[in-house]
Formats: C-alpha cells, structure tokens, sequence
C-alpha cells in the first residue's frame, strides 16, 4: 500500500511540476505576427491619429475609461507598440500610464510617461463593457488573427463585438 502511495505522490509531484513552469505559462491564443509596415495596420494608425479630435471629445466625459497606443523603444532598441491609461492631455503632450509590459525590455521601468499628442497609434475608450469607441489596430489584429489561426476563438470574437469605430 505504502509503494503505491509513494508512486501516485510522485506521479502527482510530476503533473504539478509539469503544470507549474509548463502549461500554466502558455498563453491563451497563439502569438499573431503582423509587421508594422502592414497595409491594414498602416491604415488603422492613420484612421486613428485622424480622429484623434474626436478622441480629446470624448476624453473629457471618459477620463478613466480612454487608453492609447504609443510607441516604446525598449532597452534593447526595439520598438514596441504598449498600451497606456490616458492621465492628462496639456496642448501637444499627453501624459500616461503604461498598461501592458514590453516584452524586450529588461531593467526597472516606470509606469508614467509623457508622450507627444502624434505618438498615439490608436485609441479606445470603454463606454461601457460591452461597447469600445476606437480600436483601430484591434479591428486589424482580429482580421489578422481570422486569417492566421483559421478563425477567432469565441473569446475574440465576443472580443470584436464590442468594437466601433469613432
């Protein structure tokens, strides 16, 4: 009796250690690659900083709801497109939280920043949780991600629903 709980005590030890540093780590959806010089992904940052007016409009009754994309030149000199909470808007400059981690940058990094009003790559602001204003390169990654992966899973495609554009 005592070898067999020995062998079920590994065997779970194993799965755990498997799960652990393996599957728990993976991500939900496979990586999508799209080049920055992508027609479409051209065009969303185009259609984004044209209706960037719009965007300032609707800052002012959504300050805690409106996020923008900018650029990031990480340590290693990639630059990485991050999402950030839009703080403040002051003329030209825009100040910001950064949302999402760039993935190439090693060493401590602040969270606040200060940008130039013509970095933003886009924009969103949640109106509610089911209704997004914006999302210009989002609209793309889903189109994108409908042509790599064959189809979006239904978390993405929920996802979308929500988008409309300015």
């Amino acid at each position: 009796m005592t070898t067999v709980a020995i062998i079920v005590g590994i065997v779970a030890l194993a799965w755990l250690a498997w799960w652990w540093f393996s599957a728990r780590n993976r991500p939900s959806f496979p990586p999508l690659a799209i080049d920055d010089d992508d027609p479409l992904m051209v065009e969303a940052r185009r259609k984004a900083q044209e209706s960037i007016p719009r965007l300032l409009q609707l800052f002012e009754t959504a300050k805690e709801a409106t996020s923008v994309k900018v650029p990031f030149v990480s340590s290693s000199g990639e630059t990485e497109h991050i999402w950030a909470e839009l703080l403040s808007v002051e003329g030209q400059r825009i100040h910001v939280r950064y949302t999402t981690p760039p993935v190439t940058h090693s060493g401590s990094l602040g969270r606040l920043h200060t940008h130039s009003l013509a970095d933003i790559e886009d924009w969103v602001i949640t109106k509610d949780p089911d209704h997004y204003v914006g999302g210009y390169s989002m609209l793309v990654m889903f189109q994108r991600g409908r042509e790599q992966w064959g189809g979006l899973p239904p978390e993405l495609a929920d996802e979308e629903s929500k988008y409309r554009v300015a």
